[in-house]
């Protein structure tokens, strides 16, 4: 072999390494990036939207420091691509929840839904109330509404802002003990693998005084302290924003079930448009 021959064979062997990490990163993003398009990753192909998920908490007489993990953590497991952001400000010796967050309507602009589990029992400013709805119905945010959330803003005075936009009106609950869901429509979507009847683990059954014509009850339960049944499950559309609504929650034991958590997604999926 010439000289000229050998150096270049020489030079050509330092290349060799450069050349084959380059393919082997040019390999691996074409199948990262096929791999992320056939699952959905956000970070890879883009093809599945991030959702942006309120959680407003707090206030007094249940466990909201666990629930607020019992609940993002849940939801999150079960349903892809949602970001939660929980607002914890009041947290659990302020029963009013003249939080900052709803100083405008503005508050609502940068979600995609919003989930309410607390018990603001004491706010009774109207325009407060009023503000926060308004906000919903601004920028077409949808909702949950999560056991007091019913007996939050306003729920012993007369404007009705929250309650039509929560789908019902209670004033009280009876006393702590389990009771048993009955489904009423089993075909709605949020009903889906819900079994027909449920014994919570522990309870908290609301009496229910009314339900507005844009709710429709998906399921009830018995109350032994009244001798009827009160809905506890059902889904309002108020100003065409969609809201999920359920009485029951209060205890941890009966939040962290299986059949809560899978109520709480299909809810979700349902207010966000995903399930219809």
């Amino acid at each position: 072999m010439s000289k000229q021959a050998m150096n270049f064979c020489s030079k050509s062997r330092k290349w060799v390494p450069y050349i084959t990490v380059i393919l082997s990163f040019a390999v691996m993003t074409t199948c990262n990036s096929n791999e992320d398009a056939a699952t959905g990753n956000l970070e890879g192909s883009g093809a599945a939207d991030q959702m942006e998920v309120l959680m407003i908490t707090g206030g007094g007489w249940h466990d909201y420091d666990a629930q607020q993990y019992i609940l993002s953590d849940g939801i999150t497991e079960r349903v892809a691509n949602v970001n939660m952001t929980i607002d914890f400000e009041a947290g659990t010796d302020d029963n009013e929840g003249f939080i900052s967050r709803h100083e405008d309507t503005n508050w609502a602009q940068e979600f995609d839904l919003v989930i309410y589990n607390m018990c603001f029992a004491d706010n009774r400013d109207v325009e407060w109330s009023q503000r926060i709805v308004q906000g919903h119905v601004d920028y077409g945010v949808p909702a949950m509404v999560l056991h007091c959330a019913m007996h939050s803003y306003n729920h012993h005075d007369d404007d009705d802002t929250w309650r039509r936009f929560i789908g019902m009106q209670t004033p009280n609950h009876q006393n702590h003990k389990p009771f048993t869901v009955e489904v009423l429509d089993s075909g709605h979507p949020v009903m889906s693998g819900f079994p027909e009847e449920w014994e919570t683990p522990r309870g908290e059954l609301y009496n229910v005084d009314r339900m507005f014509d844009t709710a429709t009850v998906l399921a009830n339960a018995y109350g032994e302290g009244t001798g009827e049944y009160q809905p506890n499950i059902w889904v309002n559309e108020y100003e065409g924003v969609r809201v999920f609504g359920t009485t029951i929650g209060h205890h941890n034991e009966t939040m962290e079930h299986e059949n809560y958590l899978n109520l709480m997604a299909n809810g979700l999926k349902w207010a966000t448009g995903q399930l219809d």
